[in-house]
């Protein structure tokens, strides 16, 4: 509407459909075709040194943790305001993730001859910023979580396998930064790359007894 033009009582004002900030999708991108990228030079040079599984299940577990801020990106692709702060704190955020996607995997995939040796060298930098990013968004789960249950909404403990999970989760991530034993190391990684698989499951069972519920509800309301 020109400026100084009269407006129709009742009538809204469109507002413009400004761009929202895409540098979070796009370093989340860049962080997953680097992890994707160290998997195929460690494939093509399987012959020539030894992978072995540290390695692999380090970047198996980045990817898997990069998936639900995939899911966080297009849940707020329309709320972020764009603002200098907002970028910082998304560049901030993402930017440790394709940080620790580039320590995975050595950038010469012949370079060291066994890229346990890169594992060991590059764990705990890796392994503290999938840290440092997933541990405030859980603390600001429960938080949030807390304040609707002193509000008078849903039980706050009403998930204790959440719970579970989240402790577990950040608890194995400490212990897989110290632990100086291949195996146990190995373990550990398992551990948590199956902490994900069970969420993914515990969601899937979630969204498919939401989905009879409201199926069933539909049918008893139907004439």
């Amino acid at each position: 509407m020109p400026s100084g033009s009269p407006q129709q009582a009742g009538s809204e004002v469109p507002r413009p459909n400004l761009p929202r900030p895409s540098l979070f999708g796009l370093l989340l991108g860049l962080a997953l075709a680097e992890v994707l990228g160290g998997f195929s030079k460690a494939v093509k040079a399987r012959t020539d040194v030894r992978v072995g599984w540290l390695t692999p299940l380090l970047g198996l577990l980045v990817i898997l943790d990069l998936t639900p801020f995939w899911i966080t990106a297009w849940s707020l692709r329309d709320a972020l305001p764009v603002r200098f702060w907002v970028l910082l704190v998304v560049l901030a955020h993402t930017g440790l993730y394709y940080l620790a996607a580039t320590l995975i995997f050595p950038d010469d995939p012949h370079s060291p001859p066994d890229h346990d040796t890169q594992y060991f060298a590059n764990r705990r930098l890796v392994l503290a910023a999938m840290l440092i990013a997933n541990g405030p968004n859980y603390m600001l789960d429960y938080f949030r979580g807390g304040l609707d249950y002193f509000r008078g909404g849903a039980d706050f403990i009403s998930t204790p396998t959440s719970m579970i999970i989240a402790v577990s989760f950040l608890g194995l991530l400490v212990a897989a930064a110290f632990v100086r034993s291949r195996r146990v190391s190995g373990l550990l990684l398992c551990l948590l790359i199956a902490l994900y698989l069970l969420a993914a499951i515990r969601d899937a069972l979630n969204d498919a007894g939401a989905a009879n519920s409201g199926a069933s509800v539909s049918a008893s309301n139907a004439p």
